[in-house]
């Protein structure tokens, strides 16, 4: 069978059995009506070198037991039509360079794989052909499939399926249909390399409206729980009910599948998901409803109850509707409900003995909750952290601060979660009882400097500032009445070293020095 490069055409007009492989080396195979080939053995390879090419017919079919090996710098058919069938058992469609199929069936027993990147089915020019499946499996190996026929049944099968698994970052295994103007639900039929069907639906509704449109689909399982490793571009993950900002909290909220949906152009369509029930390690209510969401480049939406709804499944398979999706990027299946925060039930700061300050507080449930911070504050504005503590399982806490460790009269509690969320209580001061107890404290905010002080008795105390130079800047009284205190007094001074005092008639109550900066 081999011949020189156009100078030999071979035409087929009936049935051809070749046993030890068929090599065209640069030769023309043209079929007429129903002829075929029949390439048999398991090392039956069609090869294909040199230039070679095949002009099939309408009807016309090459059935081979070996692998399909294109080395050819084309596509292996210079036209539309007929068919290939790979009968044998796991055979590879390879070579150096991708070829065109027209119809591809898949039969015998064992796996087909992909070995080369870009092979094609459904046709160059007509685009009517179809990928039949059969009960096979076909591997995508790292690789792109491509399927020109844009009708909703290019792909078919009967218990066969498309294996996109690789478990990288940016998966290769890739589905890429030329839907064109269509409309309709395509199925790509994935399953699982244990040969579990995860089908995916990609329901055209409203649709890209260009000849050359198409979506690249792929899917695959994380190796680690919480949907670890991350795709690629992904900083953080969704966390739902609560904010999008670099935080990890898909811990416990995500089911363990990556999809890849990227269109070529404006399109809407009902997305379809189906995962795995043991692929479901969620934490937070696992057969609770779960939704879809996706990752927009920069970060995943506030919230994913309009992108569907299900109950989640952690046996056999589920499945999810996302309605009307028009969004490209990696699609993850998330909880719609995470534990609230915490509730703080009570919260307070008390005197003990001399040195030391109680802090009492009082949690609802402490399930999910990591540790706790008890932060102080000055103005209640910068806190900082005093002390951390690792839940006991009681709920409830009583801790003893050093006094030297308090810098004002403001605390509240800072609550870590083990998915890293955080929450805070609301603001308490130091009990009336321990108020005396604080000495004045000023400070610099912005422009002003300000006083806090308590007292016993209502009085009026004389408020001084002078520069670094010893030059008296402004003399203030200050109208202090019983219980809690604070002033304001206007600061618009350059930057340098500034020296305040309070004084209470004669008596030196306060000095300390201040620089401001701004």
């Amino acid at each position: 069978m081999n011949s020189v490069r156009n100078i030999f055409y071979i035409v087929l007009i009936s049935k051809a059995v070749f046993a030890q492989g068929l090599l065209n080396n640069g030769a023309r195979i043209v079929f007429a009506g129903t002829a075929q080939i029949y390439i048999d053995g398991a090392t039956g390879n069609y090869s294909n070198t040199a230039g070679g090419l095949i002009t099939p017919s309408a009807s016309s079919s090459i059935t081979l037991l070996g692998n399909w090996i294109n080395n050819s710098a084309n596509v292996a058919f210079n036209t539309d039509g007929g068919g290939v069938i790979l009968a044998g058992a796991n055979q590879n469609i390879g070579g150096s360079n991708p070829s065109a199929f027209y119809n591809l069936s898949l039969t015998g027993s064992g796996t087909k794989q992909l070995t080369v990147n870009q092979n094609t089915v459904g046709g160059q020019a007509t685009f009517n052909g179809i990928l039949s499946l059969g009960s096979r499996p076909l591997d995508l190996n790292s690789n792109t499939l491509n399927i020109t026929n844009p009708i909703v049944g290019a792909i078919t099968q009967t218990g066969g399926y498309i294996i996109s698994e690789t478990n990288s970052a940016t998966n290769p295994s890739v589905v890429r249909w030329y839907v064109r103007t269509s409309t309709g639900s395509h199925i790509v039929p994935f399953g699982t390399t244990g040969g579990v069907a995860i089908p995916f639906t990609y329901n055209v509704t409203t649709p890209m409206g260009v000849a050359s449109g198409n979506v690249e689909l792929s899917t695959r399982p994380t190796a680690l729980n919480d949907n670890q490793p991350w795709t690629s571009g992904v900083s953080f993950m969704f966390c739902p009910n609560n904010g999008t900002s670099a935080n990890p909290c898909a811990i416990g909220s995500v089911i363990d599948r990556w999809w890849q949906v990227n269109n070529s152009n404006p399109v809407t369509a009902d997305l379809t998901f189906t995962y795995r029930g043991v692929e479901n390690t969620m934490t937070n209510a696992p057969t609770g409803n779960i939704g879809a969401q996706y990752w927009n480049g920069a970060g995943w939406l506030l919230d994913n109850a309009s992108f569907g709804s299900n109950v989640g499944v952690v046996a056999g398979t589920g499945a999810l509707t996302a309605p009307s999706m028009t969004a490209s990027g990696p699609y993850v299946l998330t909880s719609k409900l995470v534990p609230l925060p915490i509730e703080i039930t009570n919260f307070n700061v008390t005197c003990t003995e001399k040195g030391f300050y109680k802090v009492n507080f009082e949690v609802a449930n402490e399930s999910n909750i990591a540790s706790y911070d008890i932060l102080n504050s000055k103005d209640a504005l910068a806190f900082n952290k005093i002390t951390s503590i690792i839940p006991n399982g009681n709920n409830k806490y009583e801790i003893l601060v050093m006094e030297s460790l308090i810098n004002g009269i403001y605390f509240k509690l800072k609550t870590i979660e083990k998915n890293l969320n955080v929450n805070y209580s609301s603001i308490v001061t130091i009990s009336k009882e321990c108020l005396k107890t604080i000495l004045p404290n000023v400070y610099q905010n912005n422009s002003s400097f300000v006083i806090n002080l308590t007292s016993d008795i209502d009085k009026v105390l004389r408020f001084s500032v002078v520069d670094a130079s010893g030059k008296l800047l402004k003399t203030e009284n200050l109208n202090v009445v019983k219980g809690v205190n604070e002033f304001n007094v206007l600061a618009p001074y350059a930057k340098g070293l500034y020296f305040v005092t309070l004084m209470d008639n004669e008596q030196l109550i306060l000095t300390k020095k201040i620089p401001i900066t701004e």
